[in-house]
């Protein structure tokens, strides 16, 4: 049996949060192994919609990363987005870049998109990537982390584990024996249909909040090559009250509602019909301890409102790999320094992903819903205002004020 890969720090999982912080860490010239159970490039189940959040990520590691996407031929520029309320009222709002030479944002396949990253991370000599390997036991020793298979044979052995496989529970709590068994989870499912009509030059990805969904929705999100990524998502609590199977469910919404169902009449399902887990975010947890981080979904990141995830896994491997950067320089991977990971995260995203909370149960309120985006579909002030939510957290604040709405009522 070989010798166990002896690293400073191990990052597990090559998904978005993962590999930002192996982009980092080797752009920094510090040495890291990064170990995924899958061969890429490798499917992965999402919406595929890369939000200001990834492009700003990606500016701050290197620009050209961005350029590169835009110029790929498999990244769809998206420079508006379309709200549905539950009436079938419709907005939209065109997108604002960070930059005027950046895009606003990107429609992208996980499969293309992650490969992507990941060549990027291996350009640099200090990332050593095992693909192919399945950790099943991480075992606490005292000052580093034994990394197992299922065999029991023991892959690495790490001074610091950035943990960034996802949402599995059983190999988080081998870190953190306290992390809750259970919490809130949402679901979604997607396909890939050729031939949807009605997307415009603007690519403009759709968000539709449907009763039966609320308070989350369907969404197309329209590639440049004529084909989409069409889904739904809602919570756990709601599927299982739900007697059909998500699929079922996702073919009568297009079947019931007669804007749908006209543009779907010509379309074809290409794939099938997957679905994956949602952990979204409920509030802080410890995502910090001895010898190790927690990142993207392990670390419950998602937006409860806006379900975004890719945007904030990302910013999670960023501030994990500046805070891996802190222990090895103070030769200390305890709490005491991997705790500034935790606040750093917190103060980063904490305020939007509370806010979000907040606009998931406004979100239930069909009537709500309704007189917003009613109001901002024959109003460009409104719109303007709204537009600008999406890209500041205190402006999107006033979503949670009372006074908001009085005021969209009377028309202020």
């Amino acid at each position: 049996m070989p010798a166990p890969i002896r690293s400073d720090i191990t990052i597990i999982g090559a998904g978005p949060a993962g590999v930002t912080a192996a982009l980092m860490l080797g752009k920094t010239g510090i040495p890291c192994l990064l170990i995924d159970k899958c061969l890429f490039p490798r499917e992965k189940i999402c919406g595929d919609g890369l939000s200001g959040n990834v492009i700003s990520t990606l500016n701050k590691i290197d620009p050209d990363y961005v350029s590169g996407l835009s110029q790929s031929g498999f990244a769809t520029n998206s420079r508006a987005v379309r709200f549905y309320s539950p009436g079938l009222k419709m907005m939209e709002l065109s997108l604002k870049p960070h930059l005027l030479s950046q895009p606003t944002g990107f429609i992208c396949k996980r499969i293309d998109f992650d490969h992507y990253l990941l060549k990027k991370a291996l350009d640099f000599s200090s990332v050593k990537f095992e693909a192919g390997i399945r950790i099943d036991k991480l075992i606490h020793k005292a000052d580093s982390i034994i990394l197992q298979d299922k065999e029991g044979r023991s892959i690495a052995e790490s001074r610091m584990v950035l943990f960034a496989a996802g949402d599995e529970r059983k190999l988080i709590q081998q870190l953190d024996p306290s992390y809750p068994a259970q919490l809130k989870e949402g679901i979604g499912i997607r396909g890939y249909f050729d031939n949807v009509s009605g997307s415009n030059e603007q690519n403009a990805i759709e968000i539709h909040f449907l009763k039966e969904l609320l308070p989350w929705y369907l969404w197309i999100f329209p590639f440049h090559d004529g084909t989409s990524n069409v889904g739904l998502a809602l919570p756990v609590s709601l599927a299982r009250k739900n007697p059909f199977s998500l699929k079922k469910l996702l073919f009568q919404i297009i079947e019931k509602y007669p804007h749908l169902k006209k543009r779907f009449e010509n379309a074809r399902l290409t794939s099938r019909i997957e679905a994956k887990r949602l952990p979204f975010y409920t509030g802080p947890l410890s995502i910090a301890g001895d010898n190790y981080l927690l990142l993207g979904d392990a670390a419950r990141l998602i937006d409860p409102f806006t379900g975004e995830g890719i945007g904030n896994a990302m910013v999670s491997g960023y501030c994990a790999a500046e805070t891996a950067a802190i222990c090895l320089g103070n030769d200390d991977f305890s709490f005491i320094n991997t705790q500034t990971y935790q606040h750093a995260i917190y103060k980063k995203l904490g305020s939007e992903l509370n806010l979000g909370m907040k606009l998931q149960s406004l979100a239930r309120n069909q009537r709500l819903l309704d007189l917003v985006i009613g109001k901002a579909s024959r109003n460009e002030h409104t719109r303007e205002m709204i537009s600008q939510m999406l890209y500041s957290t205190n402006a999107k604040r006033k979503l949670n004020n009372p006074v908001f709405y009085f005021k969209l009522i009377i028309g202020l």
